[in-house]
């Protein structure tokens, strides 16, 4: 038994000397599907995450953050007049880089967490309603790194971020699942071991 738990821990602390940790920042467009591009039009969107990255390289355990903005009312004839709309999902992720031969390095990630979301609009002129709540969110990705550096990275990226519970009350079909396509830009830092 003894033997199992050494073996183990000296494992673990393997993994921890050859592990490398990542941040990265991007910025890109967010594209409503479904529900909330029946209410919403295009927005903005501001990412961040971090990674811890195995020896290997092909596997990355992680968080990921998203702070999404719709601001543009895309149904003037609906009752969300003037509809705005921040979503910020909290995911954590396992990613998969696939192995190839020069600085492209394509990758397939999925995340699972929670998404809060912030609906203000206006039900007549100077009246206004804002609806807060919490959802369970999905998100698969793939993207492309470029090894610039050893340790920078650009990146280019698309997820679909899929909110469980659907949209709020009084959206089209508001007990189906919705949310947005996330295309995005930015780069990654590799920490020196």
């Amino acid at each position: 038994m003894k033997r199992k738990v050494i073996t183990a821990v000296a494992i673990l602390i393997s993994i921890t000397v050859n592990a490398q940790w990542e941040v990265g920042l991007g910025a890109g467009a967010a594209l409503p599907i479904t529900r909330y591009k029946e209410v919403l039009k295009t927005g903005w969107l501001l990412k961040a995450d971090g990674q811890y990255r195995f020896k290997s390289g092909k596997f990355a355990l992680g968080m990921k953050a998203h702070l999404t903005r719709l601001q543009k009312d895309n149904n003037p004839n609906d009752q969300f007049q003037n509809a705005r709309m921040t979503i910020a999902p909290l995911l954590f992720t396992a990613e998969w880089t696939i192995p190839t031969k020069g600085n492209l390095q394509p990758y397939l990630t999925g995340g699972l967490g929670i998404s809060f979301f912030n609906l203000n609009y206006e039900v007549s002129p100077g009246d206004g309603k804002t609806v807060f709540n919490v959802s369970f969110t999905m998100m698969p990705e793939a993207g492309l790194r470029y090894k610039a550096s050893e340790n920078l990275f650009p990146f280019i990226e698309t997820s679909l971020v899929v909110l469980a519970d659907g949209p709020p009350i009084g959206f089209p079909k508001s007990s189906k699942a919705t949310g947005y396509n996330a295309i995005t830009a930015g780069v990654v830092y590799k920490f020196k071991k």
